[in-house]
C-alpha cells in the first residue's frame, strides 16, 4: 500500500479572529509553525483570576495551545522549527509555552524588540529564546524550507514568510500595510511573491469588515497630533504601544512642533530609543524608583532628566506625558492639574473589546480628562489586501487573522476557507477551491 507523502498544512487559530494565527507546513519528516499568539475567543473557556492552569496539558484541553505535542517535550526536536513573522502579542503570547529545546526564528529587528521589551519587563512575559536571521536568506528545516521577506507593518521587524516544501511553495503574508512609514517595503514584498509563484497564499484580512474609507498615513498622523495638542490649554497625556517606537518617537516630534516637552515612562523610550538616530533633545521621563536594572542604568547613563508629578503640575500646559494604563495613578498625584486631553493612538487598551477599555473612560471621566482617539491602523485595507491577492496570483488563497475573510475576494483566483485542525493537502486545497467556485 502506497504512502501519501504529500505536505499537509494545519491552522491551530487565526482562521476566523484577529490575530492567534497558528499554522502547521509538515512533511513525513520536518515541519514548521506559524505564528504562536493568542486571542480571547468569547465561545471558548478561559483561564483568568484565581482559574489557574496546572499545565500545558489544560492549555490545550480547552483549545489555547496547539495540539502538537512535539511543541511540549524536553527532547531536542532537530526537524521542527517555529517562525515568528513580528513581535505583536497576537503573534507570540504562548512562546512561553514551548519547549526550550525548539528552534524558533525571526527576522534580527523582532528579535531586537523582543530582548528590549522583556529587558524593561513591560509585559510579565519570561525572556524569550529566538534566533534572529537575515531577511531573504534560505534557512533549513529537514526538506522544508523558508525565508522571511519584509513588509511594513506598525512594529519594528514584521515580515512575510516563504515556505518551500517538495510538492508545493506558500507564502504566509504577516501583518501588513501600504500607508505607514516605508510602503515600498510591503510593494516589494508583493513583487517577490509574485515571482516566488507561490501554489498558496495565506493572507491577512484584518479591516475586512471595516467601512471603506481613507486611511490616515503616519505621516498625517503626526501633523493630527500637532493639532490637537496646540489646540489644548490643558494637561495632554498620550498612549501608544511600546512596540511601535516610530510611532512613540512621533509623538515626542509632535509634542515639541507644538511647543510642549514630551514625557515618557522610562521603560517606553528605552525599547523606542534604540530603533531612532541618537535621543531626541529636551525629551524627559517620570521618575520611578521600580526600574530594572537595564533601564535604570540607561536612564542614567544618558543622563535624562526626570519629572515628577509636582513639575506637571505647576506648569501642566507645558507637558505632553506618556499614560500608560498601568499608571493611570499619577492622575491622583496630579490633583487638580489633571484634567485636560487624553490622546489614543492604538495603545493598550486596544479598543472596546476589552475589558479594560471601560475602565479606563471611568477613570478619565472622573478626572475630567478628555478623550480623543487619533491613530491609524496596521493593516491594509480590503482593496488593498484583494489587490494583493491578483497581483501575487496564487494556485490557491486563504484569507486568514480576519473576523469576515468571506469578505477578501480576488475574483478570478480559487479561493478556500480554512477550517482549524484540518489537514490540507495543495490537492485538497484545489478541490475544496474548485467546489466552492461551482457552488
Amino acid at each position: 500500500m502506497s504512502v501519501d507523502k504529500s505536505t499537509r498544512i494545519t491552522f491551530f487559530g487565526g482562521t476566523r479572529t484577529i490575530g492567534g494565527t497558528i499554522c502547521r507546513v509538515k512533511t513525513a519528516s520536518a515541519q514548521i509553525v506559524f505564528d504562536m499568539g493568542h486571542v480571547v475567543r468569547p465561545a471558548s473557556p478561559m483561564f483568568s483570576g484565581s482559574l489557574r492552569p496546572r499545565s500545558t496539558a489544560d492549555l490545550r484541553a480547552v483549545g489555547i495551545l496547539p495540539d502538537i505535542p512535539e511543541l511540549y517535550q524536553i527532547e531536542r526536536q532537530e526537524n521542527l522549527s517555529i517562525c515568528i513573522s513580528h513581535n505583536h502579542l497576537d503573534h507570540t503570547a504562548l512562546l512561553p509555552y514551548m519547549a526550550n529545546e525548539i528552534s524558533v526564528f525571526s527576522t534580527k529587528e523582532t528579535c531586537k524588540i523582543l530582548k528590549l521589551i522583556s529587558e524593561a519587563e513591560i509585559e510579565d512575559q519570561p525572556p524569550l529564546r529566538v534566533t534572529g536571521v537575515e531577511v531573504e536568506t534560505w534557512q533549513r528545516v529537514g526538506d522544508l524550507q523558508f525565508q522571511f521577506v519584509p513588509v511594513d507593518h506598525d512594529t519594528p521587524g514584521a515580515a512575510a514568510i516563504f515556505i518551500t516544501a517538495p510538492d508545493l511553495r506558500l507564502v504566509y503574508s504577516g501583518d501588513l500595510r501600504f500607508h505607514g512609514w516605508r510602503p515600498e517595503i510591503s510593494r516589494a514584498f508583493v513583487e517577490k511573491a509574485r515571482l516566488f509563484e507561490p501554489d498558496v497564499l495565506l493572507v491577512e484580512g484584518t479591516r475586512a469588515g471595516d467601512e471603506a474609507r481613507p486611511q490616515v498615513t503616519e505621516q498625517e498622523l503626526v501633523q493630527l497630533i500637532v493639532d490637537a495638542i496646540s489646540s489644548e490649554a490643558r494637561m495632554v497625556y498620550f498612549n501608544a504601544y511600546p512596540r511601535h517606537p516610530e510611532r512613540v518617537l512621533a509623538f515626542a516630534r509632535a509634542a515639541q512642533a507644538a511647543g510642549r516637552t514630551p514625557v515618557f515612562e522610562a521603560r517606553t523610550l528605552y525599547v523606542a530609543s534604540q530603533f531612532a538616530n541618537g535621543l531626541l533633545e529636551g525629551v524627559r521621563v517620570w521618575a520611578d524608583d521600580d526600574l530594572p536594572d537595564p533601564v535604570r542604568q540607561w536612564v542614567e547613563a544618558a543622563h535624562l532628566p526626570l519629572v515628577r508629578a509636582v513639575d506637571v503640575r505647576t506648569a501642566p500646559s507645558g507637558f505632553a506625558a506618556e499614560l500608560a494604563y498601568d499608571k493611570l495613578w499619577r492622575l491622583i498625584d496630579l490633583g487638580l492639574a489633571a484634567n485636560g486631553l487624553y490622546i489614543h493612538s492604538n495603545g493598550a487598551p486596544l479598543g472596546p473589546f476589552d475589558p479594560a477599555w471601560d475602565n479606563l473612560q471611568r477613570w478619565l471621566a472622573h478626572f475630567g480628562v478628555s478623550f480623543r482617539s487619533i491613530g491609524t491602523s496596521g493593516h491594509a485595507a480590503l482593496g488593498e489586501i484583494e489587490q494583493v491577492v491578483a497581483d501575487i496570483r496564487p494556485r490557491v488563497y486563504l484569507p486568514i487573522h480576519s473576523f469576515h475573510p468571506e469578505r477578501v475576494v480576488a475574483h478570478g483566483i480559487p479561493r478556500v476557507l480554512p477550517d482549524e485542525r484540518v489537514d490540507y493537502t495543495l490537492s485538497d486545497l484545489l478541490a475544496a477551491a474548485s467546489m466552492a467556485t461551482r457552488a
